[in-house]
Parts: C-alpha cells; sequence; structure tokens
C-alpha cells in the first residue's frame, strides 16, 4: 500500500501516557494510517531515527487573535510543534465590540502583548459586532493552525457598559444580565469559555468577583470552562496575597455557578529582603 507520507524510525510519544517507543507513522491524507513498523512506501518518507515524533501541542494560553489576521502560520508557535491555539485569553478579545470600540479593544491588546494597536486597527478587518461573527471571520481567514477562541471579559465588560467599564465602576444588575447574555450567545456561536484576569501585569480593569457569578452561569453545566489568571506573589508570611486573594474569589465564584476552570498563576519569586 502507498501511503502519502511515512516517517520512519523516530521516538513515538503518542499522548496517551504510553511509554515512548520507536515506530513508524503513516499518513494518508489528513488522517494517521498506521503507527508501528509501516510496510510499503509513501510518496514522500521522513527519516526521524534520533528525534522525538508526537502529536501536535495544544497552546490554551496564547494571544494570536490579531496576529492570526495577518500571519496564517501563527509563528513562532507553529515552529515548535503547535498545531492547536486557543485565542482571548486574561480577558483579552476584539469581540463582542459596539460600535465605535474597536479603540479600546486595540490599545487593551496593546497593553497586553505590546503589540501597536495602530497595527490591529490596521490589520483587522473589524467585520463583525458578536463574539458568533468573529468566530466567522476567523473562519475565513486562511489558517495552518487550528483555532479556538474564549470570549473575554474586558470585551464583553466594554460591550454591556461603554465608558463606564472603564473606571472601576461596579456593573449594575441589568449590566451582569447584559454581559450574562452576551456570553451566553458567544458560547452558543462557539466560544470555548469565558476567560478573565486579575494579575497586576494587566492595566485595564475587567471586573470584579461579583459580576462573575452572573456572567458565567450560562457556562454551568459543566461542558464550558473558563480561564483565569491569577497573580500569586510569595513572603515569609504568607502564600497569596493582594490581587491573589481577589483571583480566588472569583474562582469560588465561578465554581459555586457550577462551571468548569483552568487557572494560570503567575508566579513571583520572593524580593530579596524576604530571602533571610
Amino acid at each position: 500500500m502507498a501511503f502519502d507520507l511515512i516517517i520512519r524510525g523516530g521516538t513515538v510519544v503518542d499522548g496517551t501516557g504510553a511509554p515512548p517507543v520507536t515506530a513508524d507513522v503513516a499518513v494518508d491524507g489528513d488522517r494517521i494510517a498506521e503507527v508501528g513498523r509501516v510496510e510499503g512506501r509513501a510518496r514522500r518518507e521522513i527519516d526521524a531515527d534520533g528525534l522525538v515524533v508526537t502529536p501536535g501541542f495544544v497552546d490554551i494560553h496564547t494571544h494570536l487573535d490579531a496576529q492570526m489576521a495577518w500571519d496564517p502560520l501563527g509563528t513562532s508557535a507553529s515552529w515548535h510543534g503547535v498545531t492547536s491555539v486557543v485565542l482571548g485569553n486574561c480577558g483579552v478579545t476584539f469581540a463582542p465590540v459596539a460600535p465605535g470600540g474597536q479603540q479600546v479593544l486595540a490599545e487593551m491588546m496593546e497593553s497586553v502583548e505590546d503589540i501597536p494597536a495602530s497595527s490591529i486597527l490596521d490589520g483587522l478587518s473589524w467585520n463583525w459586532e458578536t463574539y458568533g461573527d468573529y468566530l466567522d471571520e476567523l473562519d475565513r481567514l486562511p489558517k495552518g493552525l487550528n483555532v479556538g477562541g474564549m470570549v473575554g471579559h474586558c470585551a464583553v465588560r466594554l460591550a454591556a457598559m461603554g465608558e463606564r467599564a472603564m473606571d472601576e465602576t461596579p456593573a449594575a444588575a441589568e449590566d451582569i444580565a447584559a454581559m450574562a447574555t452576551m456570553v451566553d450567545q458567544a458560547l452558543a456561536s462557539g466560544a470555548l469559555g469565558f476567560s478573565t484576569s486579575r494579575t497586576l501585569l494587566h492595566k485595564v480593569p475587567d471586573g470584579l468577583s461579583p459580576e462573575l457569578a452572573g456572567v458565567v452561569t450560562p457556562m454551568a453545566n459543566g461542558i464550558q470552562w473558563a480561564l483565569f489568571d491569577c497573580k500569586v506573589g510569595y513572603d515569609s508570611r504568607v502564600l497569596i496575597q493582594g490581587p491573589g486573594q481577589q483571583g480566588l474569589s472569583q474562582v469560588v465564584a465561578c465554581k459555586q455557578a457550577g462551571a468548569s476552570l483552568i487557572m494560570c498563576l503567575l508566579y513571583t519569586s520572593p524580593s530579596p529582603r524576604d530571602r533571610g
């Protein structure tokens, strides 16, 4: 049998937890056809002796939201074996967006990822308002990676509250209801989940924990998930301090609402004064 591709003699780590084995991997079209000692030939063969052969890596924390519009390969992630990425981390997304809200969202991404807002504004089509419309636009782009995304708290809060979202004004009941509806619609349209952040590295307000219990209620079926960034500090007296405590209260709120969670902990090393 002739395959499209055979990768021969590599150390196969298949991602199941099984021990690495030396094996061939045969590929037909976009499917793995055989793993083991593969007989026959292929249109293309790669000698992987001394190399590790694995499934593509899934990077669940990326900020390629804008870059995918001008870099279909999602470099440098794809250079390192990543084949699937999740956008929309840290509460920062480009949808939903209210009319005239593009500038703020672009500046928000600039503050997080140091991508010039002007490049974001010029590089994206902005042919969307809802998160579902954004996913449709993303689907139309040529891509060398599998791409999914979460709807971000910052964008949802801005779309629901306008300028009040930027001054730490607590959301009113009607604001929370509007945000919950947006999140529910985003999930129904294909969003993988809802993300937010409390790290001090991000300078744009993204809501307080009382809002989260209402916003994440649509995820209470346990299928969808949320991703948190929570800054963790350390000194000689207490492990989690400052914003970390607020981050944990967000986690509690979401768990009480029934959502599944993934947390990214940003660990701060002890300062010199705390080491002795």
